[in-house]
């Protein structure tokens, strides 16, 4: 078993904070205000996008597609976060206020509206020099969707309202914005005439799949299954799966000499409080398997947490249709301290392929990779697999500015026997790797488990990650 390839880098540069100025000239009075008034919200992405949109309507549909990311119900006629938004910021001018800020703007106006009011708030002594403001700290305790080291989080503001100066503070506040963002599948992207796409067109429309992801029902068997976890959007988690079919359950139809599956997927995760994301659906095609079965992708970017996954399998031959839900619990792959391994990923194969709407496993592509993974990595033994693991986060060496760290990877069978492993590989950038083609002509039938371990070079510390495949003849 040796490395053979990498998976395209999976880096998400952060995006730098660019001075207001560098852009100011280009925006006119009404825009500049609206920043002024989501300050505390916007993301660097957001702010640059903004910036850099020509046509007032296309400033007007992102103020749309802005506050529809952080509503937390987008079925109801009011944005409830806005409302809350907005009644809270009119408390910090009223609070914070200080000489040529309005208080909203300040820093405790910026914590205010990211945090909400303070459990507990001290004042602390003034010195010899008298201010308009007394120097206070903040404590904040566990609230509903946020949890702070040992229970509770001070925050100390000088005279002028201000923080004390520090990168782990500011990053802190950023990802406390980005958690606001309820709907990381909206986004700000253009269409083929250059203009932003309206909010109305990224939402999903009625459709027999949305109606069967509220109203789950089964008209068949169908089972599916998580596989993929990957760094999205503004702290998101990409999570991709798979929902496969019964053999017969749906229409495959004959075209050009052979059999062809033509179906809807679609995929809503449904949060610990009962609010759904936005539906991700599409229309797939392809050869059922010899037994007659069909599987299809499904994918969906959204925050790290406990949700249920709806999937959803639709055939629009016969109008059946069939929804499996799981419980799962996606892990946060930025915004955290440390390495971070998610699940290891056993693939049939990896190969560069040209994109195709209605691949099968069109939710399975990494820039021009498809990958080909199989619903309960299930094999036989004149197939070969591939294993794949992403890292994310290694600690960077202050020494080279970079990071270091190890790979290595096993193969043990029931008994616990190693069977194959690959030599350790050193890497100084987070991305995805993968090792193999692993034969399975000589494994014998049965369960195997897959180890990959990763030994983080500059904080010494190894992270463990493993996944059971099954050898079928």
């Amino acid at each position: 078993m040796k490395p053979v390839r990498l998976l395209p880098s999976l880096l998400l540069a952060a995006a730098s904070l660019v001075p207001v100025s560098a852009w100011a000239q280009k925006l006119d009075k009404d825009a500049k205000k609206w920043l002024e008034e989501v300050q505390a919200l916007i993301l660097a992405d957001e702010e640059k996008a903004f910036r850099e949109l020509k046509e007032k309507d296309d400033r007007e549909e992102f103020k749309k597609i802005f506050w529809a990311r952080r509503d937390p119900d987008l079925e109801t006629p009011a944005n409830e976060f806005k409302t809350a938004y907005d009644k809270a910021r009119a408390e910090a001018n009223s609070k914070f206020r200080v000489a040529g800020l309005e208080g909203a703007r300040t820093d405790c106006g910026r914590v205010y509206l990211l945090l909400g009011p303070p459990d507990d708030v001290k004042q602390q002594p003034q010195g010899d020099t008298p201010t308009l403001r007394t120097p206070e700290v903040w404590t904040f305790r566990d609230r509903q969707g946020m949890k702070f080291k040992d229970g509770q989080v001070q925050i100390g503001f000088d005279a002028e309202c201000r923080l004390p100066q520090g990168e782990r503070l500011s990053q802190q506040l950023t990802a406390l914005a980005e958690n606001k963002v309820v709907y990381p599948n909206l986004d700000y992207r253009k269409g083929s005439d250059g203009r932003l796409v309206k909010l109305a067109d990224q939402l999903p429309k009625p459709s027999p799949a949305t109606a069967i992801l509220k109203a789950p029902r089964q008209d068949f068997a169908a089972d599916s299954e998580e596989l993929l976890y990957l760094r999205g959007p503004q702290g998101s988690t990409y999570v991709a799966g798979l929902i496969r079919a019964a053999p017969g359950a749906v229409t495959a139809a004959d075209a050009a000499g052979k059999k062809v599956v033509k179906v809807v997927v679609a995929v809503q995760a449904i949060d610990a409080e009962g609010r759904p994301t936005v539906v991700s659906e599409r229309h797939v095609s392809g050869e059922p398997a010899a037994d007659g079965s069909f599987a299809a992708s499904y994918g969906v970017a959204v925050k790290p947490g406990k949700y249920t996954l709806r999937a959803a399998l639709l055939d629009p031959a016969t109008g059946k249709g069939s929804v499996v839900e799981r419980p799962v619990d996606i892990p946060a792959l930025s915004g955290v301290e440390g390495l971070v391994l998610p699940p290891v990923l056993i693939l049939r194969d990896a190969m560069e392929a040209p994109a195709a709407q209605d691949d099968p496993l069109g939710s399975f592509r990494l820039g021009q990779t498809r990958l080909e993974p199989r619903l309960g990595n299930v094999f036989q033994q004149a197939e070969s697999i591939l294993l794949s693991a992403f890292v994310y986060n290694p600690t960077v060496d202050p020494a080279t500015g970079k990071p270091s760290f190890t790979m290595s990877w096993e193969v043990r069978n029931e008994a616990g026997k190693q069977v194959a492993q690959a030599p350790p590989e050193n890497y100084d950038q987070e991305r995805g790797a993968t090792v193999g083609p692993v034969p399975l002509a000589n494994y014998a039938p049965g369960k195997y488990t897959a180890k990959v371990t990763v030994k983080d070079n500059v904080a010494q510390k190894d992270f463990t990650e493993d996944a059971v495949f099954e050898v079928v003849k």
